[in-house]
This record gives C-alpha cells, structure tokens and sequence, in this order.
C-alpha cells in the first residue's frame, strides 16, 4: 500500500436526501404562506407591517434555497492533504498539508488534525449521511497506513 497513489476522496451535501427535500419544502412552503398572508392582509386591512413581512419571507427563502448553498461546500482529500472549497467567506478555500499531520481523528461533525503537541485544527464536516461518513472513515484510516500518520478511532 506504501507508496501506491489513492482516489481523492470528495465529501459533499447529497441534496437528494429525504431531510433536505423536507427542508426545501418547507421552505416553499412558508414563502407561499407569508406571500398569501401579505395579500390577505393588504386586500381587507390595506395596510402591511413590512418588518415581518420581510423578515418571514427572507426566512422562507433561506429554507427554500438553502440545500444549494450548503451543496458548495466540499472537502476534498487526497494524497497531497485536505481542500475545503467555499468554507468561509473571506478566503473560500482553505488547504492542509499532510506532511505536518501527526495524527487525525473523526468526531460527530468535524475532523480533527493534530499537527503537534497541543496544537490541533477542527475541521467542520458539510451535511453528510451514514454511508458518506462510513467512507470517510475508511478512507481515512487507508491514507494514514499509508502515510505513517496516527488515526485515533
């Protein structure tokens, strides 16, 4: 396994699951109600409260689109490190080399790399499945055999 070069591992949001399809419907689904609220209240009160209004229709916005965003965020690892792609808006990509890695656990939501005595980074994991994090681990525990690098379970 030594020395042989391994697939790029790509973990990004899935957005065909059942819960982000929930979440995308129930976005609509409060857009058409403060939609219809909106014209219901304008058409027999004739006045509006624009604050609230706004603010639910932002709401249900962020909800109805929000699978989309959060499908931009990828954390690619391969040989080389780990690249994380539109994880923060000021840089939109952040890059970890392997050669400073001494060892590399898996916990709940986020990776995290020590790179020496005391010194760790967390990297926090996009919407992932079971079987999305199954691979990672795998994955994981593959290139640190390879590597020389601890994976701590």
């Amino acid at each position: 396994m030594k020395g042989e070069k391994m697939e790029p591992f790509e973990l990004k949001v899935d957005s065909n699951t059942i819960y982000i399809k929930i979440i995308r419907f129930i976005g609509t689904l409060m857009l058409g109600f403060f939609i219809g609220a909106i014209l219901f209240k304008y058409r027999y009160e004739g006045t509006i409260d624009w604050i609230n209004s706004f603010t639910g229709v932002t709401l249900s916005l962020v909800f109805a689109f929000y699978p989309d965003t959060a499908g931009k965020k990828v954390l690619i690892i391969d040989d080389k490190g780990i690249s994380l792609k539109n994880y923060s808006f000021l840089s939109g990509k952040k890059e970890y080399d392997w050669a400073s890695v001494k060892a590399i656990e898996v916990k709940k939501n986020r990776i995290e790399l020590t790179k020496g005595i005391g010194s760790t980074e967390r990297i926090q994991l996009p919407i992932y499945t079971d079987d999305q994090m199954k691979n990672l681990k795998n994955y994981l525990q593959q290139l640190t055999s390879s590597k020389e690098i601890t994976y701590k379970q």
